[in-house]
């Protein structure tokens, strides 16, 4: 037996080993597909919000359209305060948040409808209590997705290269252990 029928054997074996292996990499479940019970997620765009509290207010910021809706109550109890003063500073932005009927405090200017990081300060004043909160707001371009589940496409293109590739080598491979026998049985 010569080498040339080991290597072949072989061969045929890493082959065997290769398919198995390509066969068991579609167990293997990608996010969203582990048939699990676990909660459904929710799904749509969030809007950006900041959050900020102290040991007497909680400041919830909601941006949509270029305005912040704030919600703001008291810490301890989660009970709304309405009538409060809130003063903001936003980088050069300073001002006063307009109560709404609602109960919310309405902030306007530029900067909240586009995207980046900006750094906040409020000074509370509802009734005797006043407190300073701050909170950073990041306010994420709506056109930047990036969705690593839409990239598995990657995945398979290199699992597919790589069959290729072990493929074209059987192939030269068995050609050339062809050729070889060929040409010791014609001496």
């Amino acid at each position: 037996m010569s080498v040339t029928y080991f290597f072949f054997h072989a061969l045929r074996r890493g082959l065997a080993a290769t398919a198995l292996l390509a066969a068991a990499g579609a167990a293997l479940a990608g996010d969203g597909h582990n048939h699990g019970d676990e909660a459904p997620v929710a799904t749509g765009t969030a809007s950006p919000r900041i959050q900020a509290h102290s040991d007497l207010f909680e400041l919830v910021g909601i941006v949509d359209k270029g305005q912040m809706a704030v919600y703001l109550d008291r810490f301890a109890t989660n009970e709304p305060i309405l009538n409060a003063k809130i003063e903001y500073e936003s980088g050069t932005n300073k001002g006063v948040a307009t109560p709404q009927a609602d109960g919310t405090y309405l902030i306007k200017f530029d900067a909240l409808a586009k995207p980046g990081e900006l750094p906040f300060s409020f000074t509370v004043t509802a009734g005797a209590d006043t407190d300073l909160l701050a909170a950073d707001l990041d306010l994420k371009d709506p056109h930047d997705h990036h969705d690593e589940a839409g990239r598995t496409w990657l995945h398979w293109l290199g699992y597919a290269l790589a069959a290729a590739a072990t493929i074209a080598l059987a192939v030269f491979l068995t050609r050339k252990y062809r050729t070889t026998r060929l040409a010791r049985a014609n001496g």
